[in-house]
């Protein structure tokens, strides 16, 4: 049965349920931070597990009070919540998280970029990262990708896909703890992956709870073997073993820097014998063969990364006046992460397809704008693209023709081939403002006009 707070929070993308017992200073405090920082519609579902009745600093038309009238644990209380969601209009996501969790202020691209994720094929959750959180959503970790397939996820907020819960039903109340590490497998076992977006930062305050209900005896080792026993009976050895201690079928994971250089090392290929030049190579190129060109000098330090790294580049010149480089001399050009930096990326372009050879290759890797906040994530970065974004920009370039376009594993960059146009005959045009006339070397196949503008 639908009701008025129903109607009014109907267009919800995310159903957030969050039990809480006596604990009003730090609810408010997660409520706040939820209501100002979050670019998202949503509607909040609170189970107020407790004997007091709750007040809030600011009232919110998205916040829904459900009073248990006893304490209902976690557990019990998601269920609860997840009953009334479910009966009142449910949303297409629904996310179980904590009372003690604290949105960060400012951040409100926090929930958009948990929800990018389930773009990726067959995700059925995600968590955010944390300074107080198991495995690799603990922000301690560095050097991990933008998203990363886990084994396991923490119920301090768990985003999960409404589908996924109509399969698999809600949480196990039977159990001692561990219902997260539960879920886990349970959605795993329904065919669907597990991710984290590490782009995405929930402080959390911890243990705000148990302690208080429990005592000593919450997160004790008696506790922990109790959940342990209790999951290994429930799922078996290896199924706990491998959630657990978070080890994925196959192990491992992507090693993408690998994952990208095969890709365009399978691009260049053919070239390698020739003149084959690696754009921005920073302190390393991909191949001993390629001429490596950098706005460093050989063996220059730079900043950030390139701080404690060398230049490994034999060209020191700026990537968008390729002045050491004669027309048509050059067999293939790599720009590996660097047209994500340039602010005009189409002359750029057509300085490149200056110097390469009629059907010479362009191999172009960026970061994936639909899984990865490429201009958040490094302040050099003025430029966000898609495969779709990318080829229109190199093909309005007027020198080249996209061949390929590839994902590089695990999803959150991706790699553009381009074979440079052949040049034709010499054929007029006229300049838009001063009407003189000039010459362009495009290729007709692109449809350019006579007022085109020189390749």
């Amino acid at each position: 049965m639908k009701t008025q707070q129903s109607a009014n929070t109907a267009k919800a993308t995310v159903d957030f349920i969050c039990p809480t017992w006596n604990n009003e200073t730090i609810l408010n405090r997660f409520v706040m931070s939820l209501v100002r920082f979050t670019a998202e519609p949503f509607r909040l579902v609170i189970v107020n597990n407790g004997d007091k009745p709750i007040y809030f600093t600011h009232q919110d038309p998205r916040v829904i009070v459900l009073t248990a009238g006893k304490n209902l644990g976690w557990m019990g209380g998601i269920n609860a919540g997840l009953e009334w969601v479910r009966a009142n209009d449910p949303a297409k996501y629904i996310c179980f998280i904590n009372d003690d969790v604290q949105v960060l202020e400012h951040d409100y691209g926090w929930l958009p970029k948990m929800l990018k994720a389930f773009e990726k094929p067959g995700v059925g959750a995600v968590g955010p990262t944390s300074n107080a959180i198991m495995g690799y959503q603990s922000f301690h970790h560095v050097g991990l990708p933008p998203y990363l397939e886990t084994a396991a996820l923490s119920g301090m907020c768990m985003l999960v896909k409404r589908e996924v819960i109509e399969k698999i039903g809600g949480l196990d109340e039977n159990l001692p703890g561990g219902d997260d590490l539960d879920y886990s497998i349970r959605i795993r076992d329904a065919g669907y992956r597990l991710g984290i977006c590490r782009r995405t930062f929930l402080f959390h305050h911890y243990g705000q709870t148990g302690k208080r209900v429990h005592g000593e005896y919450w997160d004790s080792q008696a506790h922990s073997e109790a959940i342990n026993a209790a999951l290994i009976k429930k799922h078996g050895f290896k199924a706990w073993y491998t959630t657990a201690n978070n080890m994925l079928p196959g192990g491992g994971g992507y090693d993408f820097v690998a994952s990208e250089e095969k890709l365009a090392l399978e691009e260049l290929a053919p070239h390698l014998d020739g003149k084959v030049l690696d754009l921005g190579c920073g302190g390393k190129k991909i191949d001993p063969r390629v001429i490596g060109v950098d706005i460093r000098p050989n063996g220059d330090y730079g900043v950030g990364y390139n701080a404690i790294i060398p230049s490994g580049g034999e060209v020191a010149c700026d990537v968008v006046e390729l002045k050491p480089f004669a027309d048509k001399s050059v067999d293939a050009i790599l720009a590996k992460h660097l047209t994500e930096h340039l602010i005009r990326p189409i002359p750029a372009l057509r300085e490149w397809g200056r110097v390469l050879k009629d059907g010479g290759r362009l191999v172009i890797i960026v970061p994936d704008w639909r899984y990865c906040e490429s201009i958040s994530c490094d302040p050099s970065h003025t430029a966000a693209y898609t495969p779709d974004s990318l080829k229109d920009i190199i093909e309005a370039s007027g020198c080249f023709k996209v061949t390929r376009t590839e994902s590089v594993e695990p999803g959150y960059v991706f790699m553009v081939s381009c074979e440079r146009l052949p040049r034709i005959s010499t054929h007029y045009y006229y300049h838009v403002t001063t009407q003189t006339a000039g010459t362009c070397s495009c290729h007709p196949a692109l449809g350019h006009p006579a007022m085109a503008v020189a390749a």
